[in-house]
């Protein structure tokens, strides 16, 4: 979903950011971000909730982070802007 394939969109950037600054797990835009986007919603839903566990597969992501070096200066950006 969104502008395509490999188009950074606001909520993955928002997962990529949250995850770094709250657990340093760094995620690329197409897959991983896209991946956690999905657990932020549902939080951000109510459908999970604070003391449920939750599981997430971290299958990799620093690789296919160094092909989007606009994300990179995006997400330190807004991760420099958050301090």
């Amino acid at each position: 979903m969104g502008n395509g394939y490999g188009a950074l969109t606001e909520p993955v950037l928002a997962a990529l950011t949250l995850a770094a600054r709250t657990e340093g797990i760094v995620l690329d835009p197409v897959y991983t971000g896209r991946a956690m986007a999905g657990p932020a919603a549902a939080v951000e839903d109510g459908d999970i909730r604070p003391g449920r566990r939750t599981v997430f597969l971290h299958s990799g992501g620093l690789p296919g982070l160094f092909g989007h070096p606009a994300t990179l200066t995006r997400a330190e950006a807004a991760l420099t802007a958050e301090d």
